[in-house]
């Protein structure tokens, strides 16, 4: 899960995770994946349309009808979680014009990389036959989460992964990663830490990229001291400040350092273990953190 800045806004969506399930379809075929991004066409609809406008109930209106009435099923659970309507949306447009522009034609050009995504399921399949299929949903919301799953639908947040220099592709295959987990209600930091690693460590295998640069080149040059400063907190309560995407200025460094401890911890299992294809169905799957942490002789 990639969420920006909102710490309530991942809990409610680590919520969704367990209450949506079953609402919508799931392949094993990547070729029948549903892959949507008619949120992308609506959304720049409707922006457009807004630029005669000069009454705030006709740009309303546009926003609804164009964009939300036609919303996909993730669209519409990202507004479940994120508490928001088209008085939202049309703030967001007013107030960030020049972000949204900004990452306009990016966002258009993922509706062009359908085969593309297709080819990389295929691959997942290959390294994981088991490889289950939710829907994917490429939209557009409020700055607010760049992936994340509802239930059996993966929602990308287009406008978020662009404007941070985040590849759609790793983004996507880091979410499918998560709908394969066994363990999807982390308690713990370890939990957390292992469950984001993992789908991270899943997506760098499979694409070659990163969905978290900065915190990687961080974490590499400061490894020693961030596992010093975690390790005794492994098994306390979730602290959000290890998994946000936001900088600790206090201490002049990137956020979400806890997803690079977990793909570290992850990199060592699969070294240490001799039946390698057994140990990436076992990171995939990630049922027993905690397990995978004490075997990895991470250190």
């Amino acid at each position: 899960m990639n969420v920006k800045r909102n710490v309530l806004f991942i809990l409610i969506c680590l919520l969704f995770v367990s209450i949506t399930k079953g609402q919508d379809r799931v392949t094993t075929n990547p070729d029948s994946a549903s892959i949507i991004t008619t949120d992308i066409t609506n959304f720049w609809r409707a922006f457009d349309l807004l630029q005669n406008q000069r009454k705030w109930a006709d740009s309303l209106k546009i926003v609804k009808l164009v964009f939300i009435d036609q919303a996909s099923e993730g669209l519409k659970q990202y507004m479940k979680a994120a508490n928001c309507d088209e008085k939202q949306f049309l703030d967001a447009i007013k107030r960030r014009k020049a972000d949204y522009l900004a990452a306009r034609e990016n966002t258009i050009a993922v509706k062009d990389k359908k085969q593309l995504i297709i080819q990389y399921l295929k691959k997942f399949k290959r390294l994981y036959p088991a490889l289950r299929i939710p829907t994917i949903c490429y939209s557009i919301g409020k700055f607010e989460v760049g992936g994340t799953q509802f239930g059996n639908t993966l929602y990308i947040g287009c406008e978020v992964d662009i404007m941070y220099h985040v590849y759609i592709i790793p983004q996507s295959i880091h979410e499918l990663a998560h709908f394969q987990q066994k363990d999807q209600n982390p308690v713990t930091n370890l939990d957390l830490a292992m469950i984001e690693g993992g789908a991270e460590f899943v997506s760098y295998q499979l694409t070659g990229k990163r969905t978290i640069y900065h915190t990687w080149k961080y974490g590499i040059a400061h490894e020693n001291h961030l596992w010093k400063e975690f390790q005794p907190k492994l098994d306390s309560a979730i602290h959000m400040k290890w998994f946000l995407d936001v900088p600790d200025k206090e201490k002049k460094r990137p956020g979400s350092l806890a997803y690079f401890i977990g793909f570290r911890i992850c990199e060592a299992y699969l070294k240490s273990h001799k039946n390698k294809k057994l140990a990436l169905r076992e990171l995939i799957e990630m049922e027993n953190p905690k397990k995978i942490f004490l075997t990895s002789s991470y250190k």
